[in-house]
C-alpha cells in the first residue's frame, strides 16, 4: 500500500488524476476541489482501514475508483457540492 498511499499524499488533486490515469476537467477540479478532496479523503480512510491484506495493485484499483467516484459525485451534485 505504501507506494500508492505515498503518491496520494504527495500529489495535488490534478496530479492524482494523472497518477491514476483518470480524465477530469481541470475547471471542474478547480471549482469543486474541496468537495472532491473531502469525499476522497473519507474513501481513502476507509480503504486504508480495511485493506491491509490486499495487494498493492488491488489497493491502487480501490483508490482509483474512489477518486473517480468522488469526482463524478460532484458532477451530479453540481454547485451544491462546492
Amino acid at each position: 500500500m505504501q507506494k500508492t498511499f505515498e503518491a496520494i499524499r504527495s500529489r495535488d488533486l490534478a496530479g492524482m488524476f494523472a497518477f491514476f490515469g483518470l480524465d477530469a476537467s481541470p475547471e471542474h477540479i478547480k471549482v469543486h476541489r474541496l468537495a472532491i478532496r473531502a469525499r476522497f479523503a473519507l474513501e481513502v480512510q476507509a480503504i486504508v482501514h480495511t485493506s491491509s491484506k490486499l495487494s498493492e495493485q488491488d489497493r491502487f484499483k480501490l483508490f482509483r475508483e474512489a477518486l473517480r467516484l468522488s469526482y463524478e459525485s460532484t458532477l451530479l451534485l453540481g454547485d451544491s457540492a462546492a
